[in-house]
C-alpha cells in the first residue's frame, strides 16, 4: 500500500503570475488591473477566452490604464512560457 504523499502533486498557486519579472516591473495601477483579470480568469475559466478582449477593455477603463499596455503585458507573458 502506498502513502497518499507519494501520489500528491502540488498545483501552482493562484497568484503565480505575481512572481514573474514582467509583473514586478508594472506600476501599482497595472498590477491591480492584471490581478483583476487573473481573478476573472479563475472565476470563469471556460468562458474567459471568448471574452478576453472585452475583459481587457473593461479592466483598462476601470483602472484607467492603457488597453494597449495591458494587452502588451499578456502578450509578453504568453511568449515567456
Amino acid at each position: 500500500m502506498k502513502q497518499f504523499n507519494s501520489f500528491y502533486t502540488s498545483l501552482p498557486e493562484k497568484d503565480e503570475h505575481k512572481k514573474s519579472k514582467q509583473y514586478k516591473k508594472l506600476s501599482p495601477k497595472m498590477k491591480d488591473a492584471v490581478d483583476d483579470i487573473f481573478a476573472k480568469m479563475d472565476s470563469k475559466p471556460s468562458d474567459f477566452l471568448n471574452t478576453f478582449e472585452k475583459t481587457i477593455n473593461q479592466v483598462s477603463k476601470k483602472y484607467k490604464v492603457p488597453e494597449k499596455e495591458l494587452m502588451g503585458y499578456f502578450e509578453k507573458e504568453m511568449l515567456a512560457f
